[in-house]
């Protein structure tokens, strides 16, 4: 699949660290330094304690498949289909989710509750885009 077309990422004041960590093949979420609380999408607030003073946080382990679709509809001219897509949550990181493509498996293989390693793609405008691959795979 040719993945950079399409429309960019719109890359804000909140989530400009998110994308450069991205384009070095990094995930990262947001954490307040108050509380600790980790969150995903990057707000510029505390979605527990409502602080404004956050960082950024590298998510490095695993995560599991929270929820899933598998999509039949070819939306782009060489997308292959069927393909997943999955909201992956990590443990170590109560309350963030982070959604991409599933790689390394058929669309059909995919459960609630597999592990996936932290991957990226190419994207639109040449943006990292964040994808996961079934553990265990070489995607």
């Amino acid at each position: 699949m040719d993945a950079t077309t399409g429309i960019p990422p719109a890359v804000t004041e909140e989530t400009a660290a998110f994308w450069s960590a991205a384009q070095e093949g990094r995930l990262v979420v947001e954490q307040c330094t108050a509380c600790g609380a980790t969150s995903f999408p990057p707000r510029g607030i505390c979605r527990s304690c409502r602080g404004r003073e956050t960082s950024t946080a590298e998510i490095t382990d695993r995560g599991v498949v929270y929820s899933f679709t598998v999509n039949h509809q070819r939306w782009l001219p060489d997308l292959e289909v069927p393909y997943a897509m999955v909201l992956v949550e990590f443990p170590a990181h109560p309350g963030v989710r982070v959604t991409g493509r599933l790689r390394g498996c058929p669309a059909e293989e995919t459960r609630i509750g597999m592990l996936v390693d932290i991957g990226f793609e190419p994207g639109p405008g040449g943006q990292a885009i964040p994808s996961f691959i079934a553990a265990g795979a070489d995607a």
